[in-house]
Order: C-alpha cells, then sequence, then structure tokens
C-alpha cells in the first residue's frame, strides 16, 4: 500500500527499519567479578553486537588491591564486521588506586568493544566490574 505516493519496498526498507528499531536506545546494565590470574582476561566483551550501541563506562572495584600490585587495563574496539580488537587505550595502575573505584569511560560502537585486565605484579585479586550502556 502506498503512502503519501511512496510504496515501501519490503525487501530493503523492512530490514532497514528492523536495523533502526533494534538498536533503540535502551538503557541496561552486566557485571560480574572477574579474578586475576597473571594473564591478560577479559572483563567485558559486547561481541559483534546486533545493532549500534553506546557503552558509557565500565566500573571496577579495587578495594582488595594493595600497595603492592599492579594492574593493566585495556580497551578494544573492533572497527569493521569480523574484524579484529584494535587496542585503543592501556592503563597501568600501580600501588594504592584511590579513589578505589575506577571508571573506565567507553565510546559508540558497532562491531564489537572488549576491556580486559592483567595483574602484572602482586597476589592475584578479585575484581567486581560493571558495565553501563544503551542499546
Amino acid at each position: 500500500m502506498a503512502m503519501n505516493g511512496i510504496s515501501p519496498r519490503i525487501d530493503t526498507d523492512i530490514p532497514a527499519i528492523k536495523a533502526v528499531t533494534d538498536a533503540e536506545e535502551t538503557l541496561t546494565e552486566t557485571g560480574g567479578t572477574v579474578t586475576t590470574d597473571g594473564t591478560e582476561q577479559n572483563i567485558y566483551i559486547a561481541n559483534a553486537p546486533a545493532g549500534l550501541f553506546n557503552p558509557i563506562c565500565l566500573k571496577l572495584d579495587c578495594t582488595a588491591h594493595t600497595g603492592a600490585e599492579t594492574i593493566i587495563i585495556r580497551t578494544y574496539y573492533r572497527i569493521k564486521a569480523g574484524g579484529n580488537y584494535i587496542a585503543q587505550t592501556v592503563s597501568t595502575y600501580a600501588g594504592v588506586i584511590t579513589p578505589a573505584l575506577l571508571s573506565i569511560l567507553l565510546q559508540p560502537n558497532r562491531f564489537g568493544i572488549k576491556v580486559t585486565i592483567n595483574k602484572t605484579v602482586g597476589t592475584n585479586r578479585a575484581y567486581d566490574w560493571e558495565v553501563m550502556y544503551g542499546v
């Protein structure tokens, strides 16, 4: 049925509309705990999301981290479908972390993002984390 003299093309218009509605802004969160083991480990990964999404930040609880420890936090982004994750930021935290709740800002993305932690010095510890994002 034509609307305003324009007929929708089911083969192209409907999938385009669905892509927009699938990526509609919704605030959501996810979280958990990661226990370091001396290797680079994923804290959070959104692998090939269904549409454009807007991660806001990752919060990492470092209250168990001591003055004799060092962690490295890395953020990676995939910038094309099926592409590799490419490092964007690398941050090293040595000694007591004050304030103890780190907030790592994240950026909008279409093809995937991951945040990792690597304990390079000191005792392995459990770190609670949370990610807030709009989907």
